[in-house]
């Protein structure tokens, strides 16, 4: 049994109830218990923080005078205590004694469970526009089943979830919208929103209110160490262990009011995720995690919540939410040697290099074993996860390299892979590549049965980019440039009034297959580049109305979406890299600063999906079977989607965007996310002697 303070009455009490009970231990400024409100002080925002004892004679927090985010909780002790699915009880209380000191105060609780106690310390401290709880618990006593702690918060004036714009990043920017249903934050998910800080780039979490003030709520300090057992869980399994060092942040919708707040361990629902390669993903179902009930184990962790009244606008909130996630949580930069990383990488992609039966090409995707050999894609297509012409472009670029060991092979290699698509039709597409063994036209995704704006897009533009490089060499390439133009003047009557394109067709006969126009972005760069190159400004003409339409279209709130080709509409990291790169080109082109702080918005989004804290590996995992191994920071991986938890390195396509963007808009910041970018997301390759 733990040491404790308690009075008789208590003690008394004890024996002949199973409730929770509280003791009263003596204060350092004594035991305010003939007051019944006490000030702690205020925010740098002029929010009140105090304490009320209710009709219990138990302390709660409230923080006041911050308008729609003024909050309180009267009990901020909360646990959940789990015997088995059938009996898990909810229980909270308020503080029993308050000790007041600079700045903040601490408040103290023991809970009783049967024959179990807990005991409660929380340092509750103001910090500008912060409140931060560091919480100890230490159990007393030992019992079957498992238990969490929690804090949470409940809005003071009623909130609805339609009332509030939710900040989860990779995940969930403002209502439900462009979010898989089923998904976790989607309009199938349920009210109930708690998020494992580990499925989060930073583990963080906020809600925007109608008049411009905000609550966030940040793990300053995150962990994030789990088990085997947990890390391999497709089904939810309920799992209790005390190695769990990772927290859940959200909120949920309760008696028609918002509660957000912090739980440790990090118990997920009532939307959780199984894993990519079942069909979904999502399951509608609650993940739970708990710490053991056992004499002497403790629980000790920060929360921080950040009060802020300033933006008006949703993409001003998060954006000013995240970079303080960012300069809180430090993210550092895993040196590489980029000039042998590039010699590695552009090797390896010249290695990749092949044809078959005339078509010369790189393979869409390419198993890493020679075992798993037979099941790599048997097609070379352009744009989004085949990128062949980009590649080609790379070779090209290293050809032109004056030490580069294999210029002459890299550059035949790119001519015969870019005159191989040339004999691809493009007005109307009849493909976005072709298949190996028949050399026929092929789909990027034969399933969906259409081809994608993003495709030529992401391709035809980095032939451009060739040949205005070639030409500067005194290479003219006059056929790319006609086959470009061919695509371009093929698509340009199809844009619509408002300024969209078509997402998609059929191939072969060109007729629209997805009309949405939200990913017309697409569009934007290798239209600006035709108008560059041939000086017909209609091409120019059109990008400009694409941007505007984009921009009117939704961009303009900070939210950006259809870049994937595979997850149609969605909020995606894609859509807003390429917007970046779109707007970014637009600003370049015109020198029209409205296009340069769009550029801005569009950076701020992509960059949320950037981890910018170190998930560690499961301790008890072999480092042979993982796929990311022990010791290698995770800082710089970004989430791709909402609706799934996949990860990736997209993002290196986007140094050059955010270092420009650093010089155009004066803005060191971008500067740093770019040097992320750069030497993190080659933190996994293998490099010689390194």
């Amino acid at each position: 049994m733990i040491k404790r303070v308690v009075t008789v009455s208590i003690l008394l009490l004890s024996l002949i109830t199973t409730s929770f009970h509280i003791s009263c231990t003596s204060a350092r400024q004594g035991v305010m218990s003939t007051e019944s409100d006490v000030s702690i002080g205020k925010l740098s925002t002029g929010a009140g923080v105090s304490l009320k004892k209710g009709s219990n004679n138990q302390w709660g927090i409230y923080i006041n005078d911050a308008g729609l985010s003024s909050l309180s909780q009267p009990n901020p002790v909360a646990f959940e205590i789990y015997k088995d699915s059938l009996n898990i009880a909810d229980k909270s209380v308020g503080y029993e004694s308050i000790e007041k000191e600079n700045n903040g105060f601490t408040g103290r609780a023991l809970l009783q469970a049967g024959d179990v106690f807990f005991e409660v310390a929380d340092k509750w401290e103001i910090v500008d526009e912060l409140l931060r709880l560091s919480r100890k618990v230490k159990v007393g006593g030992n019992s079957t089943g498992g238990f969490l702690s929690s804090i949470k918060f409940i809005n003071q004036q009623k909130q609805k979830r339609g009332d509030v714009n939710y900040f989860a990043p990779g995940m969930i920017y403002g209502s439900t919208g462009h979010i898989t249903k089923a998904a976790i934050g989607g309009s199938e998910a349920g009210l109930q929103t708690w998020i494992r800080e580990d499925r989060l780039p930073a583990p963080m979490f906020g809600v925007h209110y109608k008049d411009g003030r905000s609550v966030t709520i940040l793990n300053p300090k995150p962990e994030g160490n789990t088990t085997r057992e947990d890390s391999h869980d497709r089904e939810a399994k309920t799992l209790i262990d005390g190695r769990f060092k990772f927290g859940a942040i959200g909120a949920e919708e309760q008696d028609g009011n918002i509660v957000l707040g912090f739980v440790w361990p990090g118990t997920e629902g009532e939307t959780t995720y199984r894993g990519y390669e079942y069909p979904g993903g999502q399951l509608h179902k609650w993940r739970r995690r708990y710490h053991p009930v056992k004499d002497g184990f403790t629980q000790d962790y920060e929360v921080d919540f950040r009060f802020h009244e300033a933006d008006k606008k949703f993409k001003d909130y998060y954006r000013n939410a995240w970079r303080w996630a960012w300069n809180t949580l430090n993210p550092q930069v895993n040196k590489q040697d980029i000039g042998l990383a590039r010699r590695i990488l552009i090797d390896m992609l010249g290695e990749r290099v092949e044809t078959v039966n005339g078509i010369t090409g790189i393979r869409n995707s390419t198993m890493a074993t020679v075992k798993q050999a037979s099941a790599s894609d048997k097609k070379t297509v352009m744009g989004f996860t085949g990128k062949t012409i980009e590649s080609a472009n790379f070779l090209l670029q290293d050809a032109d390299r004056d030490k580069a060991p294999n210029r002459e092979k890299h550059r035949q290699q790119a001519l015969n892979i870019i005159n191989t698509y040339l004999k691809l039709n493009l007005s109307p597409p009849e493909g976005e590549g072709f298949y190996f063994d028949s050399g026929g036209p092929a789909l990027a995704i034969p399933r969906m049965e259409r081809v994608f704006l993003r495709s030529f897009g992401d391709d035809l533009k980095a032939l451009l980019k060739a040949v205005k490089r070639e030409k500067a060499q005194g290479r003219e390439h006059a056929d790319w440039l006609a086959w470009v133009q061919s695509f371009a003047d093929w698509l340009l009557p199809q844009q619509t009034a408002e300024g969209g394109f078509p997402r998609a067709w059929e191939p072969v006969t060109g007729k629209v297959a997805d009309t949405s126009p939200k990913s017309g972005y697409n569009a934007i760069p290798f239209l600006l580049l035709l108008t560059e190159l041939t000086g017909d400004p209609k091409y120019k003409e059109a990008a400009v109305r694409a941007g505007e339409f984009c921009w009117k279209d939704g961009q303009y709130m900070g939210i950006f979406v259809g870049g994937t080709i595979d997850n149609p509409d969605v909020v995606d990291k894609e859509a807003g890299t390429l917007s970046l790169e779109a707007h970014l080109a637009l600003y370049e082109a015109t020198q029209d600063k409205k296009w340069l702080e769009r550029a801005k918005t569009a950076a701020d989004f992509s960059e949320t999906w950037i981890y910018i804290w170190n998930v560690p590996m499961p301790e008890d995992e072999s480092n042979e079977a993982l796929h990311w191994k022990k010791g290698v920071s995770t800082v710089g991986l970004q989430l791709i989607s909402t609706g799934h938890s996949l990860v990736d390195a997209y993002m290196a396509f986007d140094v050059d965007e955010y270092a420009r963007l650093s010089v155009r808009a004066d803005d060191k910041h971008y500067l740093d996310v770019a040097r992320i970018l750069l030497h993190n997301t080659k933190g996994m390759l293998a490099l010689p002697n390194v």
